[in-house]
């Protein structure tokens, strides 16, 4: 097994880690992805230098749905998403192939329906599931008060422009708020400006409100690791719906299902709104209440297959952040 602990001197160590990161089409970074070397690094006490999906280094992969773009040289996989779905269909795009150049060591993965797409490629993995994204609350704590009744988290495909304050596209008439309730539910893009102290300012964003509809993955991560009240929030359909976590012709986005059925659930409560329909905000805030219920799960089995030393505990005790090593990251 390939060390993933690299010199850049004599003195000190990286983490070669693969995360997908900015680039020339968009200067700001998606949320979850960034978060990616802040919880390895903050984890390791190390600096985390990116490292290209075609990289033939050996290297580490944690948050994001990223494992079926990985190729060439020996991958670690810590978290990681992996996935033959096209968009949010769920309807496969394509058979996922290993290529014979690729070694990868899976330490846990997201969920156990992207360990089976693995597990047919002969890939030994582990009945170890998570998100290392559950383990954010050691790391930054979340905000101080409550100031929105319900935050909205769009993913960044349904945006109007590829920014970290845009509000959805116009056709998109679920996210139009009524003037009566601007003051009470807010917009949240999970894009971000790619510096720690925006996406910590970001994560206090979303903590800072009392519930969360979410079409983003690790908007429903965030929500619900810090126990805030949360419902996918569904293009198709109408109104509450218990999605059977294992029935493919649901088409339930394959991220939502992986990541909910690694926490041990086989179903999930979703609220569904067509896009080009206006929503009953009140509605969604009442199915909230009456359906959201927190999430009993034990990270330790998932925090025992991390592949590198523990600075600190995430289970024991809060993070003492080097605001230094962090911000050495080029998110």
């Amino acid at each position: 097994m390939g060390s993933l602990l690299h010199p850049t001197n004599y003195t000190q160590w990286h983490i070669p880690l693969c995360w997908a990161a900015i680039d020339s089409q968009c200067a700001f970074a998606n949320l979850g992805d960034a978060l990616s070397p802040i919880i390895i690094s903050t984890l390791s006490d190390l600096p985390s230098i990116h490292q290209n999906f075609h990289s033939r280094t050996t290297r580490l992969a944690g948050v994001g749905t990223i494992a079926h773009h990985l190729k060439y040289g020996t991958v670690h996989l810590w978290g990681t998403g992996v996935s033959n779905a096209k968009g949010f269909s769920g309807q496969l795009q394509r058979e996922y192939g290993r290529r014979p150049d690729t070694q990868f060591y899976v330490h846990a993965l997201r969920g156990p329906l992207g360990a089976e797409i693995l597990r047919k490629q002969g890939i030994t993995v582990p009945a170890v599931y998570g998100d290392p994204v559950w383990l954010l609350p050691s790391i930054i704590p979340p905000a101080h008060e409550k100031k929105y009744e319900l935050g909205v988290i769009v993913h960044i495909s349904e945006l109007a422009e590829r920014t970290d304050n845009s509000g959805a596209k116009d056709a998109f008439l679920r996210y139009q708020i009524p003037e009566e309730l601007k003051g009470d539910i807010k917009i949240i893009t999970t894009l971000v400006k790619p510096t720690f102290d925006q996406i910590e300012s970001k994560v206090k964003a979303i903590t800072a409100c009392k519930r969360i509809v979410s079409t983003s993955l690790h908007g429903l991560v965030i929500a619900e690791t810090y126990r805030i009240p949360c419902l996918y929030f569904r293009t198709r359909g109408r109104g509450v719906f218990l999605s059977q976590l294992d029935d493919d012709s649901e088409k339930l986005d394959f991220r939502i299902r992986d990541f909910y059925s690694g926490l041990g659930l086989s179903q999930l409560l979703i609220y569904r709104q067509p896009r080009k329909h206006f929503t009953d905000w009140n509605a969604v805030i009442h199915a909230i209440d009456q359906h959201w219920q927190p999430i009993e799960w034990s990270p330790e089995a998932f925090l025992d297959a991390f592949p590198l030393p523990l600075a600190f505990n995430p289970l024991r005790e809060l993070a003492q952040l080097d605001y230094a090593l962090l911000g050495q990251i080029k998110f």
